[in-house]
């Protein structure tokens, strides 16, 4: 019998990350009471991450530990929904932390719109970071963390950032599993954002819960012109697969997304002119991204890779 509430974590070599998001999850507020499944998934790890979900999991008899061999967030997430019956599904990252109140704010949501197929909760940068101005200062000037912050009032969100949102079955159901060509350990991001079009083209709405509130962690590598380069880049690749790759010729999406990138170039051109700022960071993000899309447009016709729910 499928339960009201899986959550489900997809990792790799990652488990000092992984030991402080299962610590929140223990912690968390109606945590006996509402008895959500923890899957964690393990896409491959050779460090001791496996260790840790193991242990976890005998401790704790809602928790399971997944193995399998590497092959991408998204294919790692797809074999859990499978394998874990539940009504609905709660997918937060590795380097998070939640809030004690989290999952209490996930049921309350649930029974306030059940007509929702998903929601987004928020992200916010862990406060430890935030409070250091340079550190501060750095996510400012990279905007290389993942956060969401729509404010007490707003009841809808436009799309899905795979770092804290609930999916019903029944929206998987509908429109197909994550799309496994996009994600970490494949093209590099956008499989939430891919999915968040197929809920939303099907006539889904997407709620956003202001209250289940994961804190993200601050890692210095992300707050560097490399992981900033590399993070748009990704971006770049995983939007010609789920935009073009499907309905274009490999021409065809060069001929579309060559005057962007021509508009990007002359940008990135008349920024280094002034003090740089946002505008530069703007400029470059556009050049980067719109150069990996016409790199990846030569190889871009692939067939969907999104598998139907009911799939082995």
């Amino acid at each position: 019998m499928a339960s009201g509430l899986a959550i489900l974590v997809a990792t790799r070599n990652r488990e000092p990350h992984l030991r402080r998001l299962l610590a929140s999850v223990a912690a968390l507020a109606g945590f006996d009471r509402i008895a959500p499944a923890v899957v964690v998934v393990d896409d491959g790890s050779t460090d001791g991450t496996a260790a840790l979900a193991q242990a976890t999991a005998a401790a704790h008899p809602t928790v399971r530990h997944l193995a399998l061999p590497a092959g991408g967030k998204s294919r790692a997430l797809n074999v859990a929904i499978r394998r874990t019956p539940a009504e609905r599904y709660a997918f937060v990252d590795d380097d998070v932390v939640l809030d004690p109140q989290w999952l209490v704010a996930i049921e309350a949501y649930g029974a306030r719109h059940p007509a929702f197929a998903a929601a987004q909760g928020a992200i916010r940068i862990a406060p430890a970071a935030a409070a250091q101005p340079s550190v501060a200062a750095a996510i400012e000037r990279w905007h290389t963390i993942p956060r969401c912050d729509y404010g007490p009032t707003v009841v809808e969100a436009p799309s899905l950032i795979g770092a804290n949102m609930l999916i019903a079955r029944r929206a998987f159901a509908r429109v197909g599993l994550f799309d496994e060509r996009l994600g970490p350990g494949a093209a590099g991001t956008s499989e939430d954002t891919e999915l968040a079009l197929r809920i939303r083209a099907a006539g889904e709405r997407i709620g956003y819960v202001a209250d289940a509130i994961a804190y993200h962690a601050v890692e210095p590598d992300r707050l560097t012109p490399a992981y900033f380069r590399a993070l748009h880049e990704a971006r770049g690749r995983s939007r010609v697969l789920y935009k073009f790759a499907a309905r274009r010729s490999p021409l065809a999406i060069g001929l579309r997304v060559l005057p962007d990138a021509v508009r990007a170039a002359v940008a990135v051109a008349v920024s280094s002119l002034g003090r740089g700022g946002e505008p530069r960071r703007r400029a470059l993000a556009r050049w980067y991204h719109y150069r990996a899309m016409l790199a990846a447009a030569r190889g871009a016709r692939r067939p969907d890779a999104a598998p139907p729910l009911g799939d082995a």
